[in-house]
Parts: structure tokens; sequence; C-alpha cells
């Protein structure tokens, strides 16, 4: 990946090439990796260099953008004329706001050295570890260990200028027998944090407590969510409900209700990237300083995110949630947290007299924004709670629920927090695990 000087360099030539114009440059670099597996051998190993840039200018009400992966001198010239030529023919937008000046920003320590540095034989080995459990047990793993590092850069024609590197290191897993699967991830800037014996047990006894798996009939039942299933929820919440162009175009299930009771008392849900589980860039892609903004408190909404466009609206403050411009899309958190509560894993099995126990989401979409109904299906690792214990493996079920309904019924959530990512990616969220009544599963999956 490129350095900050490096990036630096690219930045102020684009903005000597883009002489005339308010100028706004993101650049940004990274290095990736990639070891997979299947069948208990690795298949694939890849790795990937990429650096763009792209260039959006300012003129007498308009606005012209373009981008390119060809950082010469000439790339970027050419990036810069095709911009102009655009903007030439762009209709004045009176709503168009001006470039920022400098900012300041909190520092977000992101980046782990020896994480992108990482080589194949050490990823190697991490699989070997998790296949050399697998095969005791007589399963099978596939799964997936990346590596990777990237710098991304925002700067303008006033003076502004932002930079934020960050690493990331991923292990998920799934192992499976012939009728069952169990599965299990961990991720973390830091390569040295990745529990790879633990991922690898948590996965292989899922699979083996799965064996011989019943059916259920569809039906409303008290459901114990792991925190991977949680993180599915929060995203389509991040990207449909807490989104401040969908809220003020009341597109959102919290338009109009500021101020209101959405969700029981347990529930409160902040966007903070500061967060020391999550760490997110500091800076939006207009670089304003990224704000931690209270979503939901104590089950009373209190805000959505805005970029300045959305704030006006609003009549509220802007949060430093900006998406690329131009942005038909609108502001988005990108750092969600699911406030802890006082339960373990165990307390909220040994409370159950019959429920569920979910590992993970699967396909999961969203049929109505207005009501925040998702549907979609379990996968690796659904179980049948009998008098507090887990008796039994299940078939798959999917299910059809509203996020709001879940957000109301939640009985107890774990005081410990996990890092998640979700299957659409949008980035990653901290959850608790939680209890939930009333779920409703849908109908049977074929397996």
């Amino acid at each position: 990946m490129l350095t900050e000087t490096e990036l630096k360099t690219l930045a102020d030539k684009a903005l000597a090439f883009a002489n005339g114009y308010d100028a706004e440059i993101l650049v940004n670099s990274g290095d990736s990796a990639l070891t997979r597996f299947s069948e208990n051998v690795i298949t694939q190993n890849v790795s990937s260099h990429n650096a763009g840039l792209s260039i959006r200018l300012l003129k007498d009400g308009r606005m012209g953008k373009a981008s390119t992966g060809n950082l010469s001198d000439d790339g970027l010239r050419r990036c810069v004329e095709t911009a102009a030529a655009a903007l030439k023919v762009a209709e004045r937008d009176p709503d168009l706001f001006p470039l920022p000046g400098p900012q300041e920003y909190r520092k977000v320590e992101n980046f782990t050295p020896a994480t992108p540095e990482t080589t194949p034989d050490t990823r190697a080995e991490g699989v070997r570890l998790a296949i050399d459990r697998f095969k005791r047990d007589e399963l099978e793993g596939a799964g997936i260990f990346s590596t990777g590092g990237s710098g991304f850069a925002l700067a303008n024609s006033r003076q502004l200028w932002a930079y934020h590197p960050s690493t990331r290191a991923k292990f998920s897993i799934s192992a499976m027998s012939p009728d069952s699967s169990g599965w299990a991830e961990d991720t973390d800037n830091d390569i040295g944090a990745i529990a790879i014996d633990e991922i690898a047990r948590k996965a292989a006894q899922k699979a083996l407590d799965g064996r011989n798996p019943a059916d259920i009939e569809p039906g409303a039942y008290t459901v114990i969510f792991e925190p991977a299933a949680v993180a599915e929820f929060l995203l389509f919440l991040a990207w449909e409900a807490f989104n401040g162009l969908a809220y003020v175009e009341d597109r959102s299930c919290f338009s109009g209700k500021s101020g209101q009771k959405v969700a029981g008392d347990n529930i409160t849900i902040v966007d903070d990237a500061y967060h020391p589980m999550t760490r997110g860039v500091p800076f939006d892609y207009e670089g304003f300083p990224r704000q931690k903004v209270t979503l939901i408190e104590q089950g009373v909404f209190r805000s959505a995110v805005h970029n300045r466009k959305t704030a006006k609206l609003a009549g509220v403050d802007q949060t430093g949630h900006s998406m690329p411009q131009p942005d038909a899309w609108g502001p988005m958190p990108g750092n969600l947290i699911l406030s802890p509560g006082d339960s373990t894993m165990e307390d909220m099995i040994a409370s159950t007299d019959r429920g569920l126990l979910v590992t993970n989401l699967h396909y999961v979409n969203i049929l109505n924004p207005i009501t925040m109904t998702l549907t979609g299906m379990t996968r690796d690792g659904l179980f049948l709670i009998e008098n507090g214990r887990i008796t039994k493996g299940l078939k798959n079920m999917r299910f059809t629920e509203s996020v709001l309904h879940v957000l109301n019924n939640v009985e107890a959530l774990t005081r410990e927090l996990f890092k998640t990512g979700t299957f659409w990616g949008g980035g990653g969220s901290i959850a608790p695990a939680i209890k939930v009544n009333d779920f409703h599963l849908t109908s049977k999956t074929e397996n």
C-alpha cells in the first residue's frame, strides 16, 4: 500500500491540474491477500494491490466528477479533464455545498504493520490448525483466512487534508458433517489477535451437536441470537432506518418519531467510530469529523445520522456521516454498537423452557422498509432448547419478522460484546447475543 506521503503527492498533483476549480480529491491504496480452503484442502491463495483516485470539481454552481486507476501524471491530468467536461454540461445546483476548510480529527489507531505483512505460509499454518481439528472430529472444513491493509486520504483546494490507515485480518470457517454444519469467525486489525484454535473449536462443536437434525414446525418462538445474527438486524437498520436521507424523505421506519418510544427499555444503539472494538475512520467523505451519535437511547429514538444536505432538511447539525458526493443513497452509520445487558449465554439458555438458539443468518433481504420487515434463513447451527438445555440440532428455517418487533421483545442481552461482520458487507458492528420472545419462523428450508 502507498504511504501517506505518496498519497499526498498524488493528491497535490491532481489539485495542481485542477487549478481554476474548487476541487476535492479522494485517493486510496491497499494490499489484500486471501487463503481459501474447502473439503479440508487449501484451494486458493490470491493477493492484490489496488490504488485509485477520484476528483470532484465545483464551479459556478455546477459539479463534475471522474475517477481513475491510472495514477501517472497523464492519467491524473486526463481524470481532471474528464471531470471538467462533466461539469460543463451539468445543470446548476442551487443546493451545492462549498468545500470545507481544514478540520481537526481525533486520533484512531487501527493499523498493525504485521497484518498486511502476513505471508501465505502463515495463513496456511492457521488453516492447517483448523483442518487438523476438523479431521480429528471426522468433519470437513471450508473457509477463508484474509489479511490486508489500506490507506485512505481526502484533500481539497481549501487546504483540507485527512488521512487514515487501517488493517484487517479475518478468519471465517465452516465445519461440516453429512447432515450438519457449524460456523465461527473472528476479525481484528491485529493478525496476532485472531484466536484460530477457539474459532475451530466453536465451528466443530456446532457441527457435532447439530448432527441428525430434527424438524420443527413454523410458528412463534423464543429465540437466542448469537452476535453474528444480531449484526444482520443492525445492518438493515443502518441502511434503511438510521440513514438521514431516508429519514427526511419519510422512508425510514423512524421518520417523524424523534423522542418517541420505538424499542424496549433495554435497547440503546449508538454509532461510534472511536469505540475501542470497532475503530472506524475519524472523518467522512467530505472531510468532516465523524461524531458519535446516539440513535436509540433506552428504547427512545433520538436521531438518524446526517450529512450537510439531510441535516439542513431536518433542521439539525450534520454528524460527519457523508458518503462520497454526489450521493443518491444518503448518509449511513458505519460503526453500530448495540449496548450490552447483564446476562450470559448460559443464563439465557438456562432460563428458556422451550426455544431456539440461532448461530447465524443467511441471505437476509428486506421486504418492507417502513415496518423494517426482513426475511432470511438460519444457517450453520440451529438448535432446540428444552428445559434450560440445548437438546438437539434442527433443520434450518426461514424467518419473516420486523426488526422493530425484535427490538421490542428483547428479554435479555449478554454483558459481553463481540465484533461482527455481515453477509452483505457494509462494515462491522459490535453486538451482544440477545434473547427475543415471539420471533416468527415462517417455513422450512430444504436442509
